[in-house]
Formats: C-alpha cells, structure tokens, sequence
C-alpha cells in the first residue's frame, strides 16, 4: 500500500508539470503594444492620449481575460490618468499622459497582471517633452547628425541638413518635415544649406551640384556647377553681401555675383581653403581661409590681396556691424582677438583652453543683443559687445551651434551622435 501511494503521487505531479501554464500561452498568443510609436515630441507638460492594445496574435484557445495595467512614469517626472484601469482583448485601453519637466527624455511603462494579481510582463513608451530655458537632448534620431541649419527671421523659415536630407521646420521648433521632391530626384544628396539677406537659399550636394531656391524651398534651380569636371563635394559660403563662394581641393576659389549662374575664378588665395568673407563697410573685402594664417584683405573687389600677419595662429574670422574684426587664434589655448582699424593692430580681449582643438565652423551666432560663441572641446560662450565673454554653457563635446528663425539654440556634438535644443524665453 505503501510503495502504491507513492507511485500515485508521482504520477500526480508528472501529470499536473506537463499541464501547459495558460498565462504562458497568453504571452504566447496575444500581443500588448501601445497605438503609435515611440519618439513622439511634444512640448513639457502637455497632455498626450495613449492607447494600449491588448491583441490576439495567433488563433489561440488560451484564456483572454481582462488584465489590470498599472501605468508609470520611469523618467520625466510626469504622471497617468487613470494609473491602474482594466484592459479587454481585442480592444485599446485609453489614457491621459501629462509629460513631465525634469527631463527632456520621458519614459511610461505599462505593467500588466492577471486578475489574481500574477504578474506577466511590461510595455514601454518613449517620448521627449521639450523645455523652456534647459538644453534637451535627443540622441539617435534624424537630426542628431546635422550637418548645416540656416534660419530666415522675416519669413519665419528655418532649415536643415541632416543624414544627407533637407528638412523644414514644422509648427514647433523640435518638429521637422522633410524636403523630398524635388531633392529626392537630385544626383548627390545635400551636404550643406547656406542663405542670404533676401532668403535665397542655396544647397549644395555631394556629388558637386548646387541647387537656389527664391520661394523658401517650394521650387528649386540648379546653379551652373563651378567646377564642371567635379562630382565631388564643394565648399560653399554666402558671404554678408550676398555673393556666392566655393571652393573644391585643388582647384581656386570661384565667387559668383548673381546667384550662381555665372562663376568668376580668385587669384591670390591659393592654398588658403574656403572659410570666412566679409565686405566691409568702406567697400573692402576681408577673407579667411579654412586653413590657419590665411587672413587676406582686398582693397580691389577681390582682383588682388594682401595678407594680414596676427598675433598666433589665426583658425577664424569674425566682423560684426561696426567692421570691428574678430579672429580665434591657436595662442595660449584659444584667444581672442580685436581690431578696430582692419587689422592694422588686435587687442587679446578672451583667452581659454578647450580640451581639444580642432576647425572651427559655425561660431559667432547672434541673436537679438547676444552673441553665443562655440569653442570645439570647451562650449559655448555669451557677449555682448564681442569683447567681455562669459560662460554659457561648458560642455567639451560641442563641435557646431546654430540657431533658428525663433532663437533656439541647436547644438551638436562631435561623434554625431546627439543634438540638443535650447529654447530661451529668458535673456
């Protein structure tokens, strides 16, 4: 009797652990998701209406009771209305998600327990919530490998270069939309975007095209090429009277007067590269090249040049309206220098040590009484009056600063990986 009552229970417990787990089969058949994708970007403290689905995935015989969804808020700091409901299969639970503030970054999660309260698994939802006065950060995504921002006040436009696509700024600064005809049918993709005081803007290729647009990036006209032979990527710069330069490796700088139909060649400025133009105010024409110590001065509309000796190594060129000259020179680290009386003398006004050196692009922007000034390995500094700097923002990873026809502020950092918004309501 004894040894039969053993066999008995064995059998039992072999039977009841070949017996399937019908919340296993659940997992198994039915599919928990919410309604739209994440990555949605939407302003701090909105609301935003999220569907969870709960749905049959494969034909099941497996239970499909209601489920208790208990909602989190994992990052952001913002909150869920109802934050524990009831879910029916085949059907959407909807609620109310209000994003947070303490971060850009803001991560919901949907627990999901039977109705004995087993729990079975977990749904994921990221959105960014964008903040006044704070630098968010968005890491992965289209516009973190911008290459080029252009921005028009008077006409309310901005527009980007990224990941070799032209986009628009949407209804809100951290929305894009983009630019596909008639640029998808170009033969390079776009590489950079440049504008001038009429809004005319002009986007070069890869491939060596340059294309105009009058009308804001409705319509698009292809730029006679500089270099014909050329298939290659040009260097291109609209200088603050509104000509057009470009420059390819081994061949001269080229400047046009007439948006690019026609292409006059630059003799005196070999080996310099394409960085900086300006034309000053008594009519001469001020250069810097991208290569260091190639700061020249026209006094002939750029028929022949003279080259300005400066205290270190000059890497770029600054003028601001009252033809004072600003030039970032590789003396002690970076420092600044100022000139008055066009180069005949500098003052040191800023000295600094970034991390690193390296080109400097897109430096000096100004909005409204400031200027925001990127220094690759150190940050971005804030001036008034281009001689007296202060931090700004000390963030050593910073390779280019742009900002659009609202005054935010676009950041990129140097591995291409993350760019960040700063959206000022405060001076």
């Amino acid at each position: 009797m004894k040894l039969q009552y053993i066999l008995t229970v064995i059998i039992l417990i072999s039977v009841a652990s070949c017996s399937p787990d019908p919340y296993y089969e659940l997992l198994e058949s039915y599919s928990f998701s919410f309604k739209d994708n994440s990555g949605n970007r939407l302003p701090a403290g909105e609301v935003k209406d999220i569907f969870l689905q709960y749905s049959m995935n494969k034909n099941t015989n497996a239970p499909a009771d209601s489920l208790r969804v208990e909602f989190e808020a994992l990052s952001g700091g913002g909150s869920v209305s109802p934050s524990v409901a009831f879910v029916n299969p085949d059907m959407y639970l909807a609620a109310e998600w209000e994003l947070g503030t303490s971060s850009c970054v803001q991560e919901l999660r949907a627990s999901l327990y039977s109705l004995t309260g087993r729990y079975l698994t977990f749904v994921n939802y990221v959105a960014y919530g964008f903040r006044e006065n704070e630098w968010d950060e968005i890491t992965g995504d289209f516009d973190s490998k911008m290459n080029d921002l252009v921005a028009d006040t008077l006409n309310g436009l901005s527009m980007m270069v990224t990941n070799n696509t032209l986009y628009r700024q949407g209804e809100r600064y951290f929305l894009w939309e983009e630019l596909s005809e008639p640029v998808g049918e170009w033969q390079g993709g776009p590489r950079t975007v440049e504008i001038d005081s009429e809004g005319i803007i002009y986007v070069s290729t890869w491939e060596g095209e340059l294309y105009r647009s009058a009308d804001h990036g409705e319509s698009w006209t292809e730029c006679t090429r500089p270099y014909p032979d050329r298939d290659d990527a040009i260097y291109n710069y609209v200088s603050n009277d509104d000509e057009l330069w470009v420059y390819a490796p081994g061949h001269k700088i080229k400047r046009s007067k007439n948006g690019g139909l026609t292409w006059t060649e630059i003799n005196g400025l070999e080996g310099a590269g394409l960085g900086d133009v300006f034309r000053l105010n008594n009519g001469n024409l001020l250069f810097h090249g991208s290569n260091c110590c190639s700061l020249y001065i026209s006094d002939d509309d750029g028929t022949s040049w003279t080259g300005i000796p400066t205290p270190g190594s000059s890497i770029k060129l600054f003028v601001n309206d009252n033809d004072e000259i600003i030039i970032c020179t590789q003396l002690s680290g970076i420092t600044f220098f100022m000139s008055a009386d066009y180069g005949a003398t500098f003052t040191s006004v800023h000295q600094l040590y970034p991390e690193f050196g390296t080109v400097m692009g897109n430096t000096f922007n100004r909005w409204k009484d400031f200027y925001y000034v990127l220094v690759p390995g150190y940050g971005i500094l804030k001036t008034y009056d281009l001689v007296n700097y202060e931090p700004y923002w000390q963030n050593p990873d910073l390779i280019e600063l742009f900002v659009d026809h609202n005054g935010v502020l676009v950041a990129k950092n140097i591995n291409n990986v993350s760019i960040y918004y700063r959206h000022n309501t405060l001076q």
